[in-house]
């Protein structure tokens, strides 16, 4: 979407435009708390995957102590890596991550610099007059041009970077679901395992409780990812407005 700056422009609707521009500003502003819920959330992963590596490291040599009794297990085990490898590959997809707090500080600089245009505007109208206003008003629309579609790239960004988030979430979901079906099966095993049954239920103790930590981080993710949506649902809408007040010529 390419913005075009009103010119002439009459000081109502530079206040106009302002206030837009702070509309966009502050839910910049109100995304920004989700956002580092969504990156501290998702900054756990890590150190579960490699919770749930060492798990199945330690359950394959489990099973493997108890001979036939733990092949049911030692299978397992291999299923729990391959779940391991899927987490690590997510944490390894970070761009969406990083990138939705860069969008966000990247926004709010332009933004900034937008109002200050603005401002400026506000006091050429008064200040000067003839050539030198017109020569004055081109620069600032110039630069008010390049900022807004900054402002618009940004914003757009920031979409894509939740599109991103919210397909690793999903991800961790059937990672979440297929873990847990894992741990049920080693719970089952464990019942004919003999004298390695506490040892087994152990595993699948400690598989449940790496599994509600995936969940929980789920949770507030997916809660993080839902409110940043409507925020660019919002900015999108100012956005627009500010586009029809491109319209505006002075009286």
């Amino acid at each position: 979407m390419i913005i075009d700056s009103p010119s002439p422009r009459t000081i109502t609707g530079i206040k106009r435009y302002q206030g837009v521009l702070r509309q966009i500003e502050a839910s910049v502003l109100k995304m920004i708390p989700e956002v580092n819920r969504i990156n501290a959330a998702m900054s756990k992963l890590a150190g579960l995957s490699e919770d749930m590596r060492i798990l199945s490291l330690n359950a394959e040599l489990a099973a493997g102590r108890a001979g036939t009794k733990g092949a049911s297990v030692r299978a397992l085990t291999q299923y729990t890596r391959g779940l391991v490898r899927r987490l690590l590959d997510i944490n390894e997809s970070t761009a969406g991550q990083i990138s939705l707090y860069r969008r966000c500080t990247s926004s709010l600089v332009c933004l900034r610099y937008l109002r200050h245009i603005e401002t400026a505007s506000a006091k050429l109208g008064t200040a000067l007059q003839g050539g030198l206003a017109q020569h004055a008003s081109l620069a600032l629309d110039k630069a008010r041009h390049r900022y807004l579609e900054q402002v618009v790239t940004h914003i757009e960004g920031l979409i894509g970077a939740i599109v991103d988030v919210a397909r690793l979430v999903r991800v961790v979901d059937d990672v979440v679901s297929q873990a847990e079906s894992i741990a049920t099966n080693i719970a089952t095993e464990a019942v004919s395992a003999g004298r390695h049954e506490a040892e087994f239920m152990a595993v699948a103790e400690s598989m449940r409780h790496y599994i509600e930590e995936l969940r929980l981080m789920n949770d507030r993710s997916a809660k993080a990812i839902r409110l940043s949506e409507r925020g660019c649902r919002r900015m999108r809408d100012a956005l627009t407005g500010l586009e029809r007040q491109g319209t505006l010529l002075a009286a």
